[in-house]
């Protein structure tokens, strides 16, 4: 080989060098965030996710550089996500990740689905178990038509059952919340209208005669429920429902007027709430205990429904009149 051809081959390979170096350190090589979707999280439920990089050299370094997390949730600089979120909500956000030789972003985001806060009674009246707690146990945080469902016991006792409800709505932050109640009826009973009057003897022995609940406040306060949603999609499944406007002055309307008056006066937030009255299984009426959990479910995919549709509530026509029964003598000896 002569001198040119031999100088000709040593450019050609040190060309061939240095196109292969360049390819080294090309940017096909450069970290990159191989996490493009992450997965729901749930209010109060422990969350715990680690973001993937992938052609990383050297120590990586991940940070939050746009956007915010779900609130209770944080982002360590190794990738993990974790906490416990604590409000429903889309949070959209952008990471970063760094290494020694560059670096690279992406948009995320996680979604937490709103909490519909359901409350039922205890037993009262001298009977062992009240459907209006037992058709909800079964929904207790549950994922349902995109809703996360939480449930809450109260007692059948003046003051303590809204102490107890109110601690549940600080806590849990929901975006719905239904409380139902037992009453003697052959359907499921949408309240329109709660009065501000209570009047009854609770468990406890505490007996109150027809006072305000609320000293000043109006005399009554409407549903924010899309009932006639939610009554005509039961009624569509064979679910026998009635609109009343009427919800008696016991403990369930005590209930339903404090929950509107926090609603209307005095939520932070924009809520949705409202009550529901079920018949008493399986003592008395046509309904069983699982029927009543499935009527639920109906209601819950219609209220899903309306709320993705942000449409107003339909106008509702009233059926009933008359005040709840709560204390006729049903049999006890039915399973």
């Amino acid at each position: 080989m002569n001198g040119s051809k031999f100088k000709l081959c040593c450019m050609f390979l040190l060309c061939l060098l240095i196109f292969i170096a360049a390819c080294e350190d090309s940017d096909d090589d450069t970290i990159w965030i191989f996490t493009t979707e992450l997965p729901d999280g749930r209010v109060l439920f422990a969350y715990s996710v680690s973001l993937e990089a992938r052609d990383s050299q050297g120590q990586v370094f991940w940070s939050l550089i746009f956007g915010e997390l779900p609130p209770g949730l944080t982002l360590d600089s190794n990738g993990l996500i974790q906490g416990e979120p604590s409000t429903s909500g889309e949070y959209a956000f952008t990471v970063k990740v760094k290494d020694d030789h560059g670096e690279s972003i992406a948009d995320l985001t996680i979604d937490i689905p709103p909490v519909v806060l359901m409350s039922g009674f205890e037993p009262f009246g001298g009977y062992d178990t009240n459907p209006s707690y037992e058709s909800l146990k079964p929904l207790d945080e549950q994922i349902y038509a995109g809703l996360d469902i939480r449930v809450v016991e109260l007692p059948v006792v003046w003051d303590d059952s809204w102490d107890i409800l109110q601690a549940a709505i600080l806590l849990l932050k929901p975006t719905v919340i239904i409380s139902t109640g037992q009453a003697g009826t052959d359907a499921i009973r949408f309240e329109t209208t709660a009065k501000n009057a209570q009047m009854g003897t609770d468990n406890d022995g505490e007996t109150r005669d027809g006072e305000e609940i609320i000293v000043g406040g109006p005399e009554t306060l409407a549903t924010g429920l899309p009932i006639t949603e939610m009554s005509s999609a039961m009624e569509s499944q064979g679910f026998t429902t009635k609109i009343s406007n009427n919800a008696g002055k016991f403990l369930c309307n005590f209930i339903f007027y404090q929950l509107m008056y926090y609603v209307q006066f005095q939520a932070t937030d924009s809520l949705v709430a409202g009550f529901i009255h079920v018949p008493p299984a399986p003592y008395a009426g046509t309904f069983t205990v699982e029927e009543i959990t499935n009527a639920h479910k109906i209601g819950l995919q219609a209220l899903s429904d309306w709320m993705q549709s942000g449409q107003t509530a339909q106008a509702v026509d009233i059926d009933l009149s008359t005040e709840p029964v709560y204390f006729q003598v049903f049999d006890k000896a039915q399973p």
